[in-house]
């Protein structure tokens, strides 16, 4: 009998599910409030490894949690980096602020040549040099001893799988790039800085990123929360040969967390059609998202299963370019898990994944 069939799927401290169950983690795009993300994700891990220690058993990362890490534009770059770098939350932090400031950081000079939002040809022309993008990815991955020019899928098989959201410029579909193989087609191999450019590559911000004959921009512009992807993703995986249609029956802990509640005006330096109409839908299409996976999977809500963490106030005017603001964003942060409600839902979120054995003791669970 397969564990897929010896999950019981009631609720319970006997529950199967609960120790043998996956894990998933979704990361939101949102610029440098990206640290709000990474915050919310170190304090529910230290409480998780306190949690741990007090078992007698060995501190984790995140790769060694969750069994799915999926992120959306920076979103992309925290999942490339916690899931196929397979750094800890405090590393990630570091490598995270040192990249948002070399990115953003701009002369004088550059400044006034930004201020032109178009080429002479009429197109939209970027704020930010995809190059400091590309270079910053390069520097992160040579501090890890790995070549940022090798595949994203290596061959190597790993217990926590991950993949970044992109969206093809050729047709506006949104199109995951992953570092593990799946039965769903693709004819898309890039390299780990390939798919970082093209999970982040925003409109105005950065150059469209291209990865052979293809070209992708913003995973954001499409899916800036990527719940639902995660969700297909895992569906995809575990579900295609099992003959189970709903993925929620294998799943012990869901996570999403969110870059905060920004303001739609908060970028300054698109242009105006940019900031009055492609950011506003991003913003609603990521609410939206929302909405609609709470309510698919409230079952799972009421039972502690699905978490989503998003800070709701003190992030509205923090742009995603607003590199100064690490302070704000950390302050807000700090208050938002403060918060009664949000210390009791991270103490039954980090009570789920301390369950969690599987992928901390490199066990290959057999759902097939």
């Amino acid at each position: 009998m397969s564990k897929r069939q010896k999950l019981d799927h009631g609720e319970g401290p006997s529950n199967p599910r609960d120790t043998e169950g996956l894990c998933l983690l979704s990361l939101d795009g949102g610029g440098v409030r990206g640290l709000s993300t990474l915050y919310v994700l170190k304090h529910i891990m230290n409480r998780l490894n306190a949690a741990r220690k007090e078992k007698g058993l060995e501190s984790g990362r995140p790769c060694e949690v969750f069994d799915v890490i999926g992120g959306t534009s920076t979103g992309g770059l925290i999942a490339i980096m916690l899931g196929r770098l397979e750094m800890d939350v405090d590393e990630c932090i570091q490598a995270y602020t040192n990249m948002m400031k070399g990115i953003f950081e701009r002369s004088e000079p550059a400044k006034v040549w930004a201020m032109i939002p178009i080429y002479p040809t009429g197109k939209i022309k970027p704020s930010y040099s995809s190059a400091k993008l590309r270079q910053a990815v390069t520097d992160i991955c040579t501090e890890r001893g790995i070549d940022a020019t090798a595949p994203l899928d290596d061959g190597v098989e790993r217990s926590c799988k991950t993949f970044v959201c992109s969206v093809a410029q050729e047709d506006s579909s949104v199109v995951r790039l992953r570092c593990y193989q799946t039965a769903t087609f693709s004819n898309v191999s890039p390299s780990i800085v390939e798919a970082a450019l093209a999970t982040s590559a925003a409109t105005s911000y950065f150059e469209t990123a291209t990865i052979g004959n293809r070209k992708f921009v913003d995973g954001g512009l499409a899916v800036n929360n990527p719940a639902e992807e995660v969700e297909w993703e895992a569906r995809d995986i575990w579900c295609t040969e099992s003959g189970l249609s709903d993925i929620k029956e294998l799943v012990s802990c869901f996570v999403s967390i969110g870059t905060g509640v920004p303001s739609p005006m908060c970028i300054e330096e698109s242009l105006q059609l940019f900031a009055t109409s492609t950011m506003p839908n991003l913003i609603s299409e990521t609410e939206r998202t929302e909405k609609k996976i709470v309510a698919r999977w409230h079952h799972e809500l009421d039972n502690g299963r699905f978490f989503r963490f998003n800070v709701d106030q003190g992030l509205q005017n923090v742009g995603l370019a607003d590199y100064q603001q690490e302070g704000r964003i950390d302050a807000s942060t700090t208050t938002y898990l403060n918060h009664q409600m949000q210390l009791s839902r991270v103490r039954d979120c980090v009570k789920r994944l301390v369950l969690k054995q599987s992928v901390f003791t490199n066990e290959q669970e057999d759902f097939s």
